[in-house]
């Protein structure tokens, strides 16, 4: 009897903010809980955390932000998540975070003030308390084969992968099957490798609320691709039986 080959689900970045609500979590919670995908993938930026933003602190717009609320919100995220899925009998997919730079403003803020250490941290977001296996900002994780990261870096500089093709720019610079988040577009591109062993890049689009915008993506959020990417049949090769861009509009349709 062949072996049942593993479907992965890719949540591109959430950005769960106390400014907008987190119904479209339980929407993407009854999807899951009925397509069943053995292990989902959060590319990172589940947390947006603007209360720690670097872009328009001292503004006007900053007035009223506070930490507690910015944790608040993606612990309420992940609640109503992984409410529908808990539900389902004899399922317990695996869970991955690879952390993103909106998560790393927690970090980069206690490197700037030390005398916030053991005050906040990463651990107040609780990802790990519901289940995900996370992979710290600019690493990646292997699974069958692909690379997966919040983004992968270019060059010396460590600047991110970035393109209007981003998918063919990032299977042509990692020259393996990898995928990132980050810029919230979608787009997705393959090679073949010489011995024959097809390969690809994916940027996954996001998961933000639909009438998300911040003042550091005003002029570009237009351009934003919203849904999750469902990877079936993952030969362990880096490569799958088939890929499907679900919409977001799809999902809170129900």
């Amino acid at each position: 009897m062949s072996k049942k080959l593993k479907n992965l689900l890719i949540i591109g970045d959430p950005h769960a903010h106390p400014d907008y609500d987190n119904d479209r979590f339980e929407s993407l919670g009854k999807f899951i809980a009925q397509e069943k995908p053995d292990i989902i993938v959060c590319i990172g930026d589940m947390a947006d955390m603007p209360s720690l933003s670097s872009y328009d602190r001292g503004t006007k717009g900053f007035e009223g932000r506070r930490y507690s609320k910015d944790v608040d919100a993606v612990i309420d995220a992940q609640e109503r998540l992984f409410k529908p899925i808990q539900k389902v009998k004899n399922y317990r997919p695996t869970l991955h975070m690879t952390v993103g730079n909106h998560e790393d403003r927690i970090t980069r803020a206690v490197n700037s003030q030390p005398e916030l250490e053991g005050a906040i941290g990463l651990k107040d977001l609780k990802y790990r308390e519901f289940g995900w296996k996370v992979t710290p900002f600019k690493r990646c994780v292997s699974i069958k084969n692909i690379l997966f990261s919040h983004y992968f870096s270019s060059g010396i500089g460590g600047r991110p992968i970035s393109s209007i093709h981003i998918g063919h720019a990032l299977v042509s610079k990692l020259h393996c099957s990898a995928v990132q988040g980050h810029s919230h577009l979608y787009n997705h591109s393959e090679q073949t490798r010489p011995d024959g062993q097809k390969i690809f890049g994916l940027s996954a689009g996001c998961y933000s609320h639909p009438d998300y915008t911040e003042s550091w993506c005003s002029d570009t959020e237009h351009h934003w691709w919203r849904g999750v990417i469902l990877l079936e049949g993952l030969d362990g090769d880096g490569y799958y039986n088939g890929i499907h861009a679900i919409t977001q509009r799809q999902i809170l349709k129900g």
